[in-house]
């Protein structure tokens, strides 16, 4: 097979693998901050139409297609993507702070449970396919060389794991817009804070520097938590049957 058609092939390979994952993952995310802000007393995002787990109403074109797209085609190592922020109006909040660091922590933990409960589904799969065949599938691959329909399956399920996971991680970075930023800002004094989330306009311009530029090195930093919650916490089951 021609270098080319070899290229295309992984690619596809990493649209199917990542691509289902990264869409679930950014809706619950968003979803989820609608949540907690509209029970922290903010129905803006119910009000919109945005408090939904449609993913109609949360998709972006660039970041949730083209972004990834364009990360999988560079082979960067890392996929990530966003959804539409979901509109909230903190001054709604019965209890500024706290709605605000509750909102801003629901997105990455509703990641982190999901991935988990991916893990559960990964896990009875595999369990499945013993009962089936004799044989487990191959376990905790964390890659993409498929080379038959159990590897396929259980590399989707690793691939909605592994993104959910990084979501959370990165979101949980203190770079404003991201939620960490806003966590880390509702335990600052007045003035602090809202200087400090006034940087989110030139947030991306940093956050793009550091996936494009530093993204080999970002990920060296967060692989070792990374593969403690995927190994430990998502896919717990995988020791007991080694």
């Amino acid at each position: 097979m021609t270098g080319l058609g070899q290229a295309i092939i992984d690619f596809l390979r990493q649209l199917v693998t990542l691509v289902p994952g990264l869409i679930m993952g950014v809706v619950i995310h968003e979803y989820a901050h609608g949540y907690i802000a509209y029970r922290s007393g903010d129905p803006t995002a119910r009000n919109l139409g945005r408090l939904t787990l449609n993913p109609i109403a949360h998709i972006d074109l660039f970041g949730s297609i083209i972004l990834p797209l364009l990360l999988i085609l560079l082979n960067s190592g890392i996929v990530f993507g966003y959804a539409k922020p979901v509109p909230i109006n903190p001054s709604y909040f019965r209890n500024y702070r706290r709605g605000l660091r509750y909102t801003s922590l629901a997105g990455p933990v509703a990641n982190l449970i999901f991935a988990f409960f991916i893990g559960l589904l990964y896990g009875l799969y595999c369990y499945i396919f013993f009962k089936a065949t004799g044989n487990w599938p191959i376990i905790n691959t964390l890659g993409f060389n498929v080379s038959n329909v159990s590897d396929f399956i259980g590399q989707i399920f690793q691939g909605a794991i592994y993104i959910n996971i990084f979501l959370a991680i990165f979101n949980f970075i203190p770079i404003p817009p991201l939620d960490g930023s806003k966590i880390l800002a509702s335990f600052l004094p007045n003035e602090v804070m809202f200087r400090f989330l006034s940087f989110g306009r030139f947030g991306f311009i940093f956050i793009f520097i550091l996936m494009f530029i530093f993204g080999g090195r970002f990920w060296s930093i967060i692989s070792p938590v990374f593969r403690f919650i995927y190994n430990n916490i998502c896919i717990w089951w995988q020791y007991l049957i080694i």
